[in-house]
């Protein structure tokens, strides 16, 4: 087994009298997709500029990829992509020149750096629009370009914010699929920061992070509890209020409903979601894609929220 990517042991960064992270203990396994949730104010940034060297901590320590922070952060931000609020794209540029820049800076030779452009470009339906300027773009095309920067020489961590914020609902879950595959298959670590909880659903593991601190941790399906629900949101043609009535008289269905051409399933159990998907295929219905989100996470988070804001001194 792998060492872990990422370990901090009472990580803390002090702003003045403000404790910007505060005391943080992190284990991110190598080869997972692990998410750090907190509102806005919560320390999320600071913790990463934190890991990647950017800032030096006031107190206690953090390793990636077994480098330490205080000492190594160029070889740590030479193994790391990341995407954060600003795109960090040239505007002026096309997407190929965009691409190949980034891959000089990197040192790709010529012949990888066009292959992997066009391999990434064409991965995201981008391949036609390669000498377009990036300027006349629409918002959730520059984000996926920027993404594809952070990728662009096959860096061991990958550190998005809020990575799904600027894409529609097919280009989401094509992202999930892409993240759990470079996880999963090819070893990445991937870091989402996110205010989301229903992104940080997708994570195999999350943080709860509030006025820098840790407050909670695990799996999201643990952190929602056992009794959360469970909701498929599908979208496709063909949902008609019949169909729509025989989901409806599924036992293992709690409520379902169209919504804006999509229907959205509240179900007992994850393994029920295979199960109404072969249902509307058989009744004719056209399925394009499928999210499946747990609502107890985000039950849990905004409990924490309110907790923490009722607890504030009044000033």
């Amino acid at each position: 087994m792998p060492p872990p990517a990422i370990v901090t042991e009472q990580l803390t960064r002090i702003f003045g009298a403000h404790a910007a992270v505060d005391h943080v203990d992190l284990c991110v396994p190598t080869g997972a997709v692990y998410g750090v949730l907190g509102p806005m104010g919560a320390g999320k940034s600071t913790l990463v500029r934190l890991l990647l060297g950017l800032v030096p901590p006031t107190s206690g320590a953090a390793w990636m990829m077994g480098y330490n922070v205080r000492t190594n952060a160029d070889s740590i931000r030479a193994r790391t992509g990341v995407v954060l609020q600003s795109p960090g794209l040239y505007e002026n540029l096309s997407a190929v020149e965009n691409l190949d820049l980034y891959a000089r800076i990197w040192h790709l030779p010529a012949a990888e750096r066009a292959a992997r452009i066009r391999e990434l470009l064409q991965h995201v339906d981008l391949w036609e629009k390669r000498n377009e300027r990036v300027g006349d773009w629409s918002t959730g095309m520059k984000h996926k370009l920027a993404i594809l920067r952070a990728l662009v020489h096959r860096p061991a961590l990958l550190i998005l914010d809020e990575p799904t914020a600027s894409l529609d609902a097919a280009d989401q879950e094509i992202l999930s699929d892409d993240l759990t595959i470079l996880a999963h298959q090819e070893g990445v670590t991937v870091l989402v920061t996110t205010r989301d909880p229903k992104e940080a659903a997708l994570c195999d593991e999350v943080a709860i992070m509030h006025r820098g601190r840790i407050v909670m941790r695990g799996a999201p399906q643990s952190l929602g509890g056992e009794n959360a629900p469970n909701r498929v949101l599908i979208t496709g043609r063909g949902f008609t209020q019949e169909l729509l009535g025989l989901v409806n008289s599924r036992q293992d269905v709690r409520r379902a409903q169209i919504e804006q051409n999509r229907l959205v399933v509240e179900v007992a159990t994850e393994k029920t979601c295979a199960a109404i998907i072969n249902l509307l295929v058989e009744s004719g219905a056209d399925v394009t894609s499928v999210i499946k989100c747990n609502d107890g996470l985000e039950t849990t988070y905004r409990a924490i929220l309110e907790k923490n804001h009722a607890t504030e001194p009044v000033v």
